[in-house]
C-alpha cells in the first residue's frame, strides 16, 4: 500500500498533464519511499521545465502574430484606399511607397525569425563550424558597411582596436551578425551628433568587445530584460527597424559559444560588451 499508494498518484498527475492541466504537480508523503519521492520531484521538475517552456511559446507566438498584424493592416488599408478610389491617383505614389516599406518591414521580420530558427541549440556551436579569424578585422568591415547612416546621423565615432591582429576561433558568421546586430542598435539609438564607440581589448584568455553609443539610457529596471525576444524599454513606441529580436540573437550566439555579454547604461551612455576566446 505504501508503494502503490503514491505511483497511483504520480499516475493521476501524468494522466493531468498529458491533458493539458500543465499546472499538475505530484504530492507525495514524505513517509513514503525514498525512491517514490525522487521520482515524483523528478516529474515535479520535469512539469515545472514543459509548463514554462509552454508559456513561453504561447507568448512568442502572440508576439509574432501582433507584429505581423500591424504592417499587414497598413498595406490593406492603403491598398483598398488605392482600389476604390480614396486615395486620389496622385496621392498613390506615395502610398505605394508606404506599402514597399510596409513589405520590406515584413520581409525583415520574416529574416530574422529564421535567424532564430537557425540559432545553435543545446550543446553549443560544432567545432567544425569554427575557425581562427581576426576579430578586429571583422569588426572594422561591419562598421563600414554603417558609413552612410553613420553620416545621416553626423556621429562622431570611436574605434579602439589593438595595433596587431586579434585572433579568435569561433563561427564567423555568427560573430559578424552579432556585432551587426549591435552596430545597428547603437547607430539607432544614438543621437543626432553624438558619439559611437567601438572597442576591442585583449586579455592573455579572452578578447572583449564592446560598442557603446550616446543618448537616451535604459532605465534600471529595463536592463535585466533586453536579451529576451520582443523585449521593448519603450513599449508605445512602434520601432519600424526592429522588434527586439536582435538582442536575444546576439545573446543567443555568444552563448552557444560559452562566452559572455553584458549591458550597462548609466548617464547618456549606453555599452554592450561581449567576450571571445583568444585562439
Amino acid at each position: 500500500r505504501k508503494q502503490n499508494s503514491p505511483l497511483q498518484e504520480i499516475r493521476r498527475t501524468a494522466n493531468d498533464f498529458a491533458h493539458g492541466k500543465l499546472s499538475s504537480r505530484v504530492k507525495v508523503n514524505r513517509k513514503s519511499p525514498v525512491d517514490v519521492q525522487e521520482l515524483a520531484l523528478a516529474f515535479n521538475n520535469m512539469a515545472e521545465s514543459l509548463e514554462k517552456a509552454e508559456l513561453q511559446r504561447q507568448e512568442f507566438v502572440a508576439n509574432v502574430s501582433h507584429e505581423l498584424k500591424t504592417p499587414m493592416t497598413t498595406i490593406s488599408g492603403f491598398m483598398d484606399g488605392m482600389l476604390d478610389g480614396t486615395i486620389p491617383a496622385s496621392e498613390q505614389p506615395k502610398y505605394m511607397a508606404l506599402v514597399s516599406e510596409e513589405t520590406k518591414r515584413l520581409s525583415r521580420l520574416v529574416r530574422s525569425m529564421l535567424d532564430i530558427s537557425r540559432l545553435p541549440q543545446e550543446g553549443g556551436v560544432p567545432e567544425e563550424r569554427k575557425s581562427q579569424f581576426d576579430v578586429a578585422e571583422c569588426a572594422g568591415r561591419v562598421l563600414i558597411t554603417f558609413e552612410q547612416k553613420i553620416l545621416a546621423k553626423e556621429l562622431d565615432v570611436h574605434v579602439n582596436f589593438p595595433e596587431h591582429p586579434v585572433y579568435t576561433r569561433a563561427d564567423q558568421d555568427s560573430i559578424i551578425q552579432v556585432i551587426y546586430n549591435l552596430l545597428d542598435n547603437a547607430v539607432k539609438f544614438c543621437q543626432v551628433g553624438g558619439r559611437l564607440g567601438v572597442e576591442i581589448r585583449q586579455t592573455p584568455e579572452k578578447i572583449y568587445v564592446a560598442i557603446s553609443n550616446t543618448g537616451n539610457p535604459i532605465p534600471v529596471e529595463e536592463l535585466p530584460f533586453v536579451f529576451e525576444r520582443f523585449h521593448k524599454t519603450d513599449k508605445s513606441r512602434t520601432d519600424k527597424d526592429g522588434w527586439g529580436l536582435g538582442l536575444y540573437i546576439v545573446k543567443t550566439i555568444v552563448c552557444s559559444h560559452g562566452e559572455n555579454i553584458r549591458v550597462s547604461s548609466a548617464g547618456d551612455t549606453t555599452e554592450f560588451t561581449f567576450t571571445l576566446p583568444c585562439a
